[in-house]
């Protein structure tokens, strides 16, 4: 039996008491990053491709060099979100209650449609990671309301969609 810890599937970092250097980039800082640039996209009024250049490129090519997946993980979150910005905002104002899109801090809009887009399309990362994830990163860049507004609409959402069998959530682990 090896002594050696497991790796971490979501982040690909080793456990702690394991020898091997933790990956600079795990997933946890591409969604920071990523959630930051969307932010700088709509802010700015800014084309994604100059946002991606500008945020997300140096952060890409260090994530190619040490773990390829996650560079791909980087780029298809940033630009699938831009580009289904639309179809999620859908999503996210029928769940919303007592709210209206505008009315949303601009910081918990940027989250939770990361965390959707997440939660629909990358069917490797189980659905807890996902929800644990984007409610941290709540925590920290969100007001004190917005850890438990993210996870109220990001599970209401994920129910809807795993209730329905042609959905690719509906197959997701939790």
């Amino acid at each position: 039996m090896s002594d050696k810890m497991p790796l971490d599937p979501e982040d690909q970092t080793p456990a702690a008491s394991e020898a091997v250097a933790p990956l600079i980039v795990p997933r946890h800082k591409i969604r920071v990053r990523v959630m930051q640039a969307l932010y700088a996209h709509i802010v700015g009024d800014l084309p994604p491709d100059e946002v991606f250049a500008y945020l997300l490129d140096e952060l890409r090519e260090a994530a190619q060099a040490e773990a390829p997946h996650n560079a791909e993980f980087l780029q298809e979150l940033f630009f699938g979100v831009v580009r289904e910005m639309p179809t999620l905002r859908e999503i996210i104002e029928r769940h919303l209650r007592g709210w209206t899109w505008e009315r949303l801090f601009l910081v918990d809009k940027c989250i939770i449609l990361c965390g959707v887009y997440e939660l629909m399309h990358f069917p490797d990362i189980p659905l807890r990671v996902t929800l644990n994830e984007w409610i941290e990163i709540a925590k920290a860049y969100g007001t004190q309301r917005s850890p438990s507004f993210v996870n109220g609409l990001l599970d209401a959402i994920r129910r809807t969609l795993a209730a329905d069998p042609t959905s690719p959530v509906s197959r997701k682990p939790f």
